[in-house]
């Protein structure tokens, strides 16, 4: 078997396990509740080619993800699996690239970890965009590391329009054509592509609605998950409780537009009063991020309900009193959890050991790109941090996992 036909078979084994994590837990019901929006508007697509929907408000969420879960429509309830497989194979070749370029070895490790990791093969059972956007986001960490710059530009306007929280990335990847001292016109090409769909998308959204923007969702996600995540710890007020008080103000605005700007406004008047504290505050946030990902299988199938509420409790009352809420006496979960939890702490333990073998070897690169975008994933969401935030850097993270485990045998 040659090289090339051997990462492929490393990266089809993840897709395997995926597959019958997809069939086995259904393609019908899903435990998170932003798949039916995803469903709902790719089934609008390839009905009618269009982005509206009833239940949705207007430019709430980008087209790119359902776009792809559109291509495979004739496949019924099944489109979106058959998309995020592709997705899932790209990211594991890729990944498995970018060890190779590093001088990785024992890249089976790598395709062994993707297939073991919990919250990435949940994703791919369920249409949510994140599995599609680290696709991108590793796809374009390939280019640029190759000098593909343009096609490194084309990767990361996709991933912004499948998840806006790709707007501002471009700008890392700007810094490394600076420094890499690259030519002005080959680096202006390369911000105008990474820019373009979500430029035509804004664009869109001004000839439609009047209104130049990309998403209306993001002066909510000020108000409710950056200031209210705050206010609800700050006063022990319950989340929910929280946000209809922080929502009362804009019940009496019908533009969903100018309801989201106001929103916005609002959140961020909230954040500049509350700017030290919610600098104090933050790093409790933290914990959703590094929070092991066992807990969404679980939910997946249909182990663990996921009570609702345990967020909250975490965010006021601390992590034993969310753990008994969460698994609410279910003994057989709680076990699974506490097994993943301690060798998600090895795991731990290796990137970090990875990261130093790096440094070791002056590989700053690899250590540059993963510690540039671990900020990035942890600084823009933050106060709305989830263990999904985590996910399009874990493939990354599986490097220096293997790195570390390959410098623990050496020594």
């Amino acid at each position: 078997m040659n090289n090339i036909s051997k990462k492929i078979v490393l990266a089809l084994i993840p897709c395997v396990v995926v597959l019958i994590l997809g069939l086995v837990s259904g393609v019908d019901e899903f435990p998170f509740p932003d798949c039916n929006d995803y469903m709902n508007l790719s089934y609008n697509l390839s009905n009618n080619f269009s982005f509206n929907h009833a239940l949705i408000p207007p430019a709430w969420r980008t087209p790119g993800y359902p776009l792809f879960i559109m291509l495979f429509s004739w496949l019924g309830n099944y489109s979106f699996l058959a998309a995020n497989l592709l997705f899932m194979f790209g990211i594991a070749f890729f990944t498995i690239l970018i060890a190779e370029k590093w001088g990785i070895k024992s890249l089976w490790l790598i395709s062994l970890l993707l297939t073991f990791s919990p919250g990435l093969i949940t994703l791919v059972s369920v249409p949510l965009s994140e599995i599609a956007f680290t696709f991108f986001l590793i796809a374009a960490i390939y280019a640029i590391i190759t000098d593909r710059n343009n096609i490194a530009g084309i990767c990361l306007s996709f991933a912004t329009l499948c998840r806006p929280i790709g707007m501002f990335i471009f700008l890392l990847f700007l810094s490394w054509l600076i420094w890499k001292k690259k030519k002005f016109v080959a680096v202006i090409i390369f911000v105008v592509l990474a820019n373009l769909l979500p430029v035509c998308w804004i664009a869109r959204n001004y000839l439609k609605y009047d209104h130049a923007v990309y998403t209306t969702l993001g002066g909510y996600n000020l108000l409710y998950y950056k200031a209210g995540s705050y206010l609800s710890w700050k006063t022990d007020v319950s989340f929910p409780e929280m946000r209809k008080k922080l929502a009362a103000p804009l019940k009496s605005i019908d533009n969903p537009f100018e309801r989201s700007r106001l929103a916005g406004q609002l959140g961020r008047k909230l954040l500049l009063k509350n700017f030290w504290g919610f600098c104090l505050w933050s790093p409790r946030n933290l914990v959703y991020f590094f929070m092991p990902d066992i807990n969404p299988l679980l939910e997946r199938l249909n182990i663990v309900s996921g009570n609702r509420g345990t967020y909250d409790i975490l965010r006021r009352k601390g992590i034993w009193t969310a753990f008994n809420h969460y698994f609410g006496g279910n003994y057989f979960a709680m076990t699974i959890t506490l097994v993943y939890t301690f060798f998600y702490i090895v795991i731990g333990v290796l990137a970090l050991l990875g990261i130093c073998s790096f440094w070791q070897k002056k590989k700053y690169t690899g250590i540059l790109i993963f510690a540039c975008l671990a900020f990035y994933f942890i600084i823009l969401p933050l106060g709305n941090l989830d263990w999904r935030f985590r996910m399009p850097i874990v493939p990354l993270s599986f490097i220096f996992v293997t790195a570390g485990l390959n410098f623990v045998r050496n020594r």
